[in-house]
């Protein structure tokens, strides 16, 4: 016999005499599959952190769920934590299993740029002000920070800056290295004053040679007479 859900007996009858009522038999209401899985907008990973996450938004905490692909996954209530992938729920309850949701797709980790590494200075010159200094593992796809940034310039992998100590980072996709070792730019070198010179002494009738003074001379000059 087939029959919806209830309680039923059954009696025979047969020549005009019918039996009794047969104990019942209880079909059950056809159990609920559970609804189709929702799933929130994905929180991606980060930096810092490998495996991103999304929820169940319909969450029932009676259902039973399971997540495809299961390599890596943990699931807390509501909440699944996975690493990168493109990820279905299914919710099981009494037997019954819901169809899938839509997936959910978590990107790769973004990458932390290399620490920059810096060159040797070159220091600024009697006639430039400016030193200067290259990243040597310098990638075009990669933002680069100089501290301090004050009166610096950079063009490509070239960094010109005043005299101070300077350290680079590297940011891409949200990401920023730690700083560079320090690169030192001394100060300008100071160009002497143009010497002035005292009064001749003139050579006499016994002494053959003249002679003049440096008046602001300093000593940790080196002086250069022309003709010499």
């Amino acid at each position: 016999l087939t029959a919806p859900a209830g309680s039923y007996t059954v009696t025979a009858s047969a020549n005009g005499c019918t039996s009794g009522a047969s104990s019942a038999a209880v079909i059950n209401a056809q159990p609920a599959t559970p609804a189709v899985p929702s799933l929130s907008a994905v929180t991606q990973p980060t930096c810092l952190t490998a495996s991103g996450s999304f929820t169940i938004t319909n969450y029932d905490a009676s259902n039973t769920y399971t997540i495809n692909p299961s390599a890596g996954v943990s699931q807390s209530g509501d909440t699944v934590t996975a690493p990168a992938g493109s990820y279905t729920v299914t919710a099981s309850a009494n037997g019954c299993t819901s169809g899938a949701s839509s997936a959910a797709v978590i990107n790769t980790q973004p990458a932390t740029p290399a620490v920059p590494s810096l060159s040797a200075v070159i220091q600024p010159t009697c006639l430039t002000a400016s030193g200067s200094f290259t990243i040597t593992n310098y990638d075009a796809s990669n933002t680069y920070t100089i501290n301090p940034s004050a009166g610096v310039s950079q063009s490509g992998d070239t960094v010109t800056a005043p005299a101070g100590s300077y350290t680079v980072t590297a940011s891409a996709n949200g990401c920023t290295s730690g700083a560079s070792s320090a690169a030192v730019i001394n100060a300008q070198p100071a160009t002497p004053a143009v010497p002035s010179l005292s009064a001749v002494i003139q050579p006499t009738c016994l002494t053959a040679s003249g002679s003049f003074t440096i008046t602001n001379y300093d000593a940790s000059n080196t002086y250069t007479v022309s003709p010499s």
